[in-house]
C-alpha cells in the first residue's frame, strides 16, 4: 500500500494575509463558525472547511464555492472564533482574489446584489436600501421583486 502525499501550498493564505491582515493559518478547527453561521446551510462548503481549504492550498475549492459569496458579513463567526480571525474580511479577500483571477460567482444574484451595495456606499457613504432593492430588481429583470423587504430595511433604518 502507498501512502499518498498532500500537498500544501500558503500562497493562498499569504494572498489572503497580505490583502485584508487577517491569518487563515491561525484557525484550528474547533468549528464554532461554522455552528453560529446564519447561513451555512445554504452553504456548499462550511466556514471551517473554507479556512482548512485555505490552509491547504485549495485553491480551486475556495475560489469556485458558493460559500464565500454567501457570506452575509454577520461576523457572528468572528465574535466566536477563539483566535479572533476575522472570517468575514478573510471571505471578502476570497472573493477579491476570485474576482482578480477570473472566476465568476456562483451565485449570479448574490453578485448582484454584493456589487450594487458597494457602488452605493462608494456613491453616497452609506447603503441607500430602498434606492438599493429596486436598482437590484431592474437589473436581474425582476422589478418589484423584494421591495416589501426594502421599505421594511429602510423604515428600520430610519
Amino acid at each position: 500500500m502507498t501512502v499518498q502525499e498532500t500537498p500544501v501550498s500558503a500562497k493562498l493564505a499569504e494572498d489572503i494575509r497580505r490583502r485584508c491582515g487577517e491569518n487563515a493559518m491561525l484557525c484550528y478547527q474547533c468549528k464554532k463558525c461554522t455552528s453560529g453561521c446564519p447561513v451555512a446551510r445554504d452553504m456548499d462548503v462550511a466556514p471551517h472547511r473554507i479556512m482548512r481549504a485555505i490552509q491547504f492550498g485549495r485553491d480551486e475549492a475556495v475560489l469556485n464555492s458558493r460559500t464565500i459569496w454567501l457570506c452575509a458579513n454577520c461576523e457572528t463567526c468572528f465574535t466566536r472564533c477563539p483566535q479572533s480571525i476575522d472570517i468575514p474580511r478573510i471571505m471578502d479577500a476570497a472573493k477579491n482574489i476570485a474576482k482578480d483571477r477570473g472566476i465568476r460567482c456562483r451565485v449570479p444574484d448574490v453578485a448582484t446584489f454584493y456589487n450594487l451595495a458597494v457602488d452605493w456606499i462608494n456613491r453616497t457613504g452609506r447603503v441607500y436600501e430602498l434606492g438599493l432593492m429596486g436598482e437590484y430588481n431592474l437589473r436581474t429583470g425582476k422589478p418589484a421583486r423584494n421591495m416589501d423587504l426594502a421599505i421594511k430595511m429602510f423604515r428600520s433604518a430610519s
